[in-house]
C-alpha cells in the first residue's frame, strides 16, 4: 500500500507541475479537464444553492454539520463516479444518449450518498434537479454538435490514407519511411532536401511511396502533402544544442511556430494521428533516473523549444485527434542521410580515421537509441490502438544503452581496435551541464517496445561503413547541422523569400 501511495503521490505532484507549466487558462486545459472542471463546477454550485433552499424553505433552519459535510463532498463524489463509469475515459466517443445515461447514474449516486451523509432526502432531490439539467443535458447538445462534426469530417478524413512524414529525407526521418513501407502503410515525405535527393532513392520505385518537395514552413507546400494523409510523423525542424545555439529566432520559428502551424493545419485537414519527435533532452540534468513525469529542467534552447512545442500540441486537444510525443534518447548509427554531429557517430568517425577518441565531460550520463530502433518506434506507434496512445509522452530508448560518454567512448574503442590503435583523450566541458539517464518502462509496458540494436552493433555497422568508403570525411560540413543552418538562415532572414513561403493560398 505504502507503494502505491507513494507512485500515486508521486503522480499528483508531475501532474500538478505539468499543469502549472501549461499556464492556468481556458485554453490550456485538454478536453477531460474541462470536462472535470465542468462537473464539479455545476456540482458545487448546485449542492451550495440546494443548502440555502432546504435551509430556507424545508427545514426552516440553518444547515447543521452534516448537511455542510454533504455539499463539500457532492462534486467529488460526481466526478469520481463519472470516472469509475467511463465518462472521462472509454466512453469519450459514445453518442451523446450514452454519455447522459451514465451521467445520470452518476447524479444519482452522488445524490444517494448526499442524502446518507445528510439524512435529508429533500436536499438531495433538490441537488437532483439543479444539477441534473445542466450536466446531463450539456452531454445531448454536445453529442448533436459531435456528430455534425464527425459527418463533416468524413468527407476530409481518409483513414486509409498515407502517413506524411515531414523531414523524411532526414537522418530519422529515412528511416522510419523504410519502416513504415515494411508495415504495410502508404508513405508520403515533405522535405526542402537540403542534403540532397539521394537519401530517399531507395524508396522511388515503390508504389506506396510519393514525394512532395518543400519547406514545412511553406503553406502551400504542406497543405498540398497534407491532403488526404492519415496520420502525419512530424520530423522536421532544427535538432541538436550546437544548431538551435546558432540564431535564437530562427530557432524558435523553426521548432515551435511551424509545429504550431502543422497541427493546426493536420486538425483542420481530418489528420487524425500526430506524431512528434521530442527530446530526452528535456530533463536536462538529474542525479537520479527520470521518466515521462519527472520534473523538466531544460539547458539549452533547443530542449526549450521542445518543452515548448510539446505544450502547444497537448493543450485543447479533440477528443478525435490523436497526438503522441515521442521523447528520442541521443541518436546515434548509419542513416541514408549521415550525421557525425552525434555524439557516438563522431567517436566511431575519430576512432577509425583518426585513432584517438576525444573525450568531453565524461562523466555525463545519456541514453543510447539506434535510428534504426527509433524508426521502428515510429511505426509502431502509427499501428497502436489510438486511445492507448493519446496526449501520451513516451520516452524513447532502451535502459540497456544507457551508459556515460566515458563509458560510450571505452565502446567505441573496443571495437575500433579490431582494425586499428584507438587512445582516448579526456577533457571536462564545465559549460555542458546535461547528465541524465532515463527509464523506458512505460513504452515498453504500454507498446512492448525495446531496442534491437545494441551499442556495440550499431557501432560496429559505423566503422564497417567508414572502411567501406561510405562517408567522405566527418568534418565535412554536410554531415553537420551547424554548418547547414548557417545556411539556412540567409534564406529565413530574405523578405522575398518570406513572402512567398507565407503567402496566401492562391484560390
Amino acid at each position: 500500500m505504502g507503494g502505491v501511495a507513494f507512485i500515486g503521490m508521486k503522480w499528483v505532484r508531475s501532474y500538478m507541475a505539468s499543469r502549472l507549466r501549461r499556464g492556468i487558462s481556458a485554453r490550456a486545459l485538454g478536453p477531460n479537464e474541462a470536462r472535470v472542471l465542468y462537473d464539479g463546477t455545476v456540482a458545487l454550485c448546485a449542492a451550495m444553492l440546494s443548502l440555502a433552499l432546504d435551509a430556507a424553505f424545508v427545514r426552516h433552519a440553518s444547515p447543521d454539520g452534516r448537511l455542510w459535510c454533504a455539499m463539500l463532498v457532492l462534486a467529488p463524489i460526481l466526478v469520481t463516479a463519472s470516472l469509475a463509469l467511463g465518462i472521462y475515459g472509454r466512453l469519450r466517443f459514445s453518442p451523446g444518449r450514452v454519455k447522459a445515461l451514465a451521467l445520470a447514474l452518476s447524479v444519482a449516486i452522488a445524490a444517494a450518498l448526499a442524502a446518507l451523509i445528510s439524512n435529508d432526502v429533500p436536499f438531495a432531490l433538490l441537488w437532483v434537479a439543479i444539477a441534473g439539467g445542466p450536466i446531463i443535458v450539456a452531454r445531448l447538445l454536445l453529442g448533436i454538435a459531435q456528430t455534425a462534426r464527425r459527418t463533416s469530417l468524413a468527407v476530409a478524413v481518409n483513414d486509409r490514407g498515407p502517413v506524411l512524414v515531414i523531414g523524411g529525407a532526414g537522418y530519422i526521418g529515412t528511416h522510419a519511411v523504410e519502416q513504415l513501407l515494411s508495415a504495410g502503410h502508404a508513405v508520403r515525405v515533405l522535405d526542402r532536401l537540403m542534403y540532397g535527393r539521394s537519401s530517399l532513392s531507395d524508396f522511388a520505385a515503390n508504389p506506396r511511396f510519393s514525394f512532395v518537395e518543400g519547406d514545412a514552413a511553406d503553406i502551400s507546400r504542406l497543405t498540398e502533402a497534407m491532403r488526404g494523409a492519415s496520420a502525419v510523423v512530424h520530423l522536421a525542424g532544427l535538432v541538436g544544442d550546437p544548431a538551435c545555439a546558432v540564431d535564437p529566432e530562427f530557432t524558435r520559428h523553426t521548432n515551435i511556430f511551424v509545429t504550431r502551424m502543422v497541427r493546426a493545419i493536420a486538425q483542420s485537414m481530418g489528420v487524425r494521428r500526430f506524431i512528434f519527435s521530442s527530446s530526452c533532452s528535456v530533463y536536462g540534468v538529474s542525479d537520479d533516473p527520470v521518466d515521462e513525469l519527472s520534473r523538466l529542467t531544460p539547458v539549452s534552447l533547443y530542449a526549450q523549444t521542445k518543452i515548448d512545442s510539446e505544450g502547444e500540441l497537448l493543450s485543447n486537444t479533440p477528443d478525435d485527434f490523436f497526438i503522441t510525443i515521442l521523447r528520442f534518447a541521443t541518436v546515434f548509427g548509419h542513416s541514408r542521410r549521415p550525421r557525425f554531429d552525434l555524439v557516438g557517430n563522431l567517436f566511431a568517425a575519430q576512432a577509425i580515421e583518426d585513432g584517438v577518441i576525444t573525450v568531453v565531460g565524461p562523466d555525463q550520463w545519456r541514453p543510447f537509441i539506434h535510428v534504426r530502433d527509433l524508426g521502428r518506434a515510429i511505426a509502431e506507434t502509427i499501428d497502436a490502438d489510438p486511445l492507448v496512445v493519446q496526449s501520451q509522452i513516451f520516452n524513447v530508448g532502451d535502459e540497456r544503452l544507457n551508459t556515460t560518454i566515458l563509458g560510450l567512448a571505452k565502446a567505441v574503442q573496443a571495437v575500433a581496435q579490431t582494425y586499428r590503435p584507438v587512445e582516448i583523450t579526456v577533457t571536462e566541458d564545465p559549460a555542458d551541464k546535461r547528465n541524465y539517464a532515463v527509464s523506458f518502462d512505460k513504452i515498453q509496458r504500454t507498446l512492448g517496445f525495446r531496442a534491437q540494436t545494441s551499442l556495440e552493433d550499431g557501432i560496429r555497422e559505423l566503422i564497417e561503413k567508414h572502411r567501406q568508403g561510405a562517408y567522405a570525411h566527418y568534418r565535412e560540413e554536410a554531415y553537420s547541422n551547424v554548418a547547414m543552418t548557417r545556411h539556412a538562415l540567409d534564406r529565413f532572414h530574405d523578405p522575398d523569400e518570406l513572402s512567398r513561403i507565407y503567402a496566401p493560398l492562391s484560390r
